[in-house]
C-alpha cells in the first residue's frame, strides 16, 4: 500500500488497533457503574469518589492534543506500545489498590496513557488504509467497536461487580493489556516520524496542555460545587486564559503544535463540532437513564447494567448496515439521519414521569439514542480527519478527541445544572430535572443536524459512491468522496 508521501507502508492489523480502542472505552464506561462499590469498600468520601472518574478526564482530556502531535512526532506506533504498556500497568495498581489515594492515582495514570494511545489508534488506522471503500470499512469497524466499548461497558461493569467485585473492572485489563502490547510490538510497522518537524512546539504544548487539564478540571468539579463556586469560576476563566494564550503563541510560531490554518478545512471543523455535540448527547443520556433507573425505578446495580443491554444489542445489530449506508448516501446524509434519530430518543425521554416504566418511558427513547449513537460514532471521525497530510494525522486525531472529551464533560455539568440536582449532597434528582435534561439533549441533537445540513453542504465527506473521484490526501482541500465512515473513541 502507498502512503500518502509516497513509500509503501504494510497496512496496519484491524482488529488488534479495535481490540485495544475497546478496552479504552470500555474502561470509561465500565468504572461509573462499580463506584458504589468502590465507595463501601475504600471509604471513599463523597467528593473524593467523583475523582474516580474525574482524574481519568482530567489527564486523558488534558493530554489528547499533546498526545496526537507527539504520535506525529516522535512515531505512532511506539506511542501506542508505550501508552497501552502504561495503561496496563496502571489497571493492575488500580485493581489492587487499598487506599483512595492510590486508586485515584492509578486512574489517572490510565487517563494519561489513553491520551497518547488513543490518537494514534485514529491516526494509524486513517493512515494506513487508502481512502475509498477500504477507509469506510475499516472506519466502520472502528466505529462498531467504539459504540460496543461504551454501551458494552455498563452492561459489564454490573455484572463484574456484582459477581466477581470492583476490583474485577479494572483487573480485567490487565491480560488483555499484556497481549495486545505483545501483538503491537511484532505486528505494528514502525511508521515513519514526521519530516516537517523534529521537535514539538514546547510553548504550545505546555499552553495547550494547561489549558486543557484547568478547563477539565473546572468542568469535573461544576458538577460538584455548582457552577457559581470559586474553584470553578477561577478554573474555567483560567482555562480560556490559557486557551486564547495557546492560538496566539500558535500564529506566531514558525513549527506551531496546531496550525491554525488546519481550521480551514470546513470537513474537519464541522466534524469537531459534531464530535462535540454527540460526546454532550450520549455522556449526559448515559447518566441521565442510569439515575433515572435507580432513583425512580428503583434498580439495583446489576438490573441498571441489565436495563442498558437492549440499547448495546441495537449497537451490534446497526454497526455493519450504518457502514454500508454511509456508503453509499455519503456522510452527511447518515449524519443528519443519526442527529434526528438522537432528537427522536430524546424527545421521548424528555416525557418520563414519576409514573413511567421501564417499557414505556426509557426503552423506546433509549434504543433510539442508542442507535443514534452508532451512527454518530460511524460517521464523525472521517470529517475530523477529513483532508488531513499524513504528517498531521496524529494532530487531527487529537483535535477530534480533545472536542468529544470537552462536549463529554460541558455539556454533562449543564445537564446537571439544568436538572436541577442539589450539590454535594445525596439528594434524588426531581422528575422535572431528568424531563429538562432529556429536553436539552434533543436540542444538542438538533445542533448536530443544523451542522451537518450546513456545515458540510459542497464537502468531499457529503458525497458518495465508489466512482467518485478521490484527491490526495495530502492537498488539504478535498479527500476521497466514497471515505465516509468513522468513529471516535473516547473515552
Amino acid at each position: 500500500m502507498t502512503s500518502t508521501n509516497g513509500t509503501t507502508t504494510a497496512r496496519p492489523p484491524l482488529l488488534l488497533l479495535c481490540a485495544a480502542q475497546f478496552i479504552l472505552v470500555l474502561d470509561f464506561a465500565i468504572v461509573n457503574v462499580a463506584l458504589g462499590a468502590m465507595q463501601r469498600d475504600l471509604g471513599f468520601t463523597s467528593s473524593g469518589l467523583q475523582w474516580v472518574v474525574g482524574a481519568y478526564a482530567l489527564f486523558y482530556g488534558g493530554f489528547l492534543l499533546l498526545g496526537g502531535r507527539a504520535g506525529d512526532v516522535f512515531g505512532r506506533k511506539r506511542m501506542f506500545v508505550a501508552g497501552l504498556a502504561v495503561f496496563t500497568i496502571a489497571s493492575l495498581v488500580g485493581g489492587i489498590a487499598t487506599e483512595p489515594w492510590l486508586l485515584i492515582l492509578a486512574r489517572g495514570v490510565q487517563g494519561l496513557s489513553a491520551a497518547a494511545v488513543s490518537p494514534a489508534v485514529l491516526a494509524l488506522i486513517a493512515g494506513g488504509f487508502p481512502e475509498g471503500p477500504e477507509r469506510v470499512k475499516a472506519m466502520g469497524v472502528f466505529g462498531a467497536v467504539s459504540s460496543a466499548g461504551f454501551t458494552g461497558g455498563v452492561v459489564a461493569g454490573g455484572l463484574l461487580t456484582e459477581f466477581l467485585t470492583w476490583r474485577a473492572v479494572m483487573l480485567v485489563n490487565v491480560p488483555v493489556g499484556v497481549l495486545l502490547v505483545a501483538l503491537a510490538a511484532r505486528r505494528l510497522t514502525a511508521d515513519h516520524r514526521s519530516t516537517r518537524s523534529s521537535r514539538l512546539d514546547l510553548p504550545g504544548a505546555i499552553l495547550v496542555t494547561s489549558a486543557m487539564c484547568v478547563l477539565t478540571y473546572g468542568l469535573t468539579m461544576a458538577s460538584d460545587r455548582g457552577w457559581g463556586s470559586t474553584p470553578v469560576l477561577v478554573s474555567l476563566g483560567g482555562g480560556a486564559a490559557l486557551l486564547i494564550a495557546f492560538l496566539v503563541v500558535q500564529a506566531r510560531v514558525s513549527g506551531p503544535l496546531v496550525p491554525l490554518s488546519i481550521f480551514r478545512n470546513r470537513a474537519l471543523s464541522s466534524g469537531n463540532g459534531i464530535a462535540f455535540l454527540s460526546g454532550g448527547v450520549m455522556s449526559v443520556s448515559t447518566f441521565f437513564i442510569t439515575m433515572y433507573m435507580q432513583q425512580v425505578l428503583g434498580y439495583s446495580t446489576l438490573k441498571t447494567s441489565m436495563g442498558f443491554f437492549p440499547q448495546a444489542f441495537v449497537v451490534f445489530l446497526a454497526s455493519l448496515p450504518v457502514v454500508k449506508l454511509t456508503h453509499r448516501f455519503g456522510a452527511r446524509t447518515v449524519l443528519i439521519t443519526g442527529g434526528l434519530l438522537l432528537a427522536v430518543g430524546s424527545g421521548l425521554l424528555a416525557q418520563v414521569t414519576a409514573d413511567s416504566s421501564y417499557v414505556l418511558g426509557v426503552l423506546p427513547g433509549g434504543v433510539l439514542v442508542g442507535l443514534g449513537v452508532t451512527v454518530m460514532m460511524i460517521s464523525t471521525a472521517i470529517a475530523g480527519t477529513s483532508g488531513v497530510s499524513g504528517p498531521q494525522m496524529g494532530l487531527a486525531s487529537g483535535l477530534f478527541n480533545s472536542s468529544r472529551q470537552l462536549g463529554v464533560g460541558l455539556c454533562l455539568a449543564v445537564g446537571v445544572a439544568l436538572a436541577g440536582v442539589v450539590h454535594g449532597t445525596g439528594a434524588a434528582i426531581p422528575v422535572s430535572g431528568f424531563q429538562d435534561a432529556f429536553w436539552f439533549t434533543t436540542v444538542l441533537s438538533g445542533a448536530i443536524v443544523a451542522v451537518a445540513l450546513f456545515g458540510l453542504r459542497h464537502t468531499a465527506v457529503a458525497s458518495a459512491g465508489p466512482s467518485a473521484p478521490a484527491t490526495a490526501a495530502g492537498d488539504g482541500k478535498r479527500t476521497a468522496v466514497a471515505a465516509a465512515g468513522a468513529s471516535a473513541a473516547a473515552e
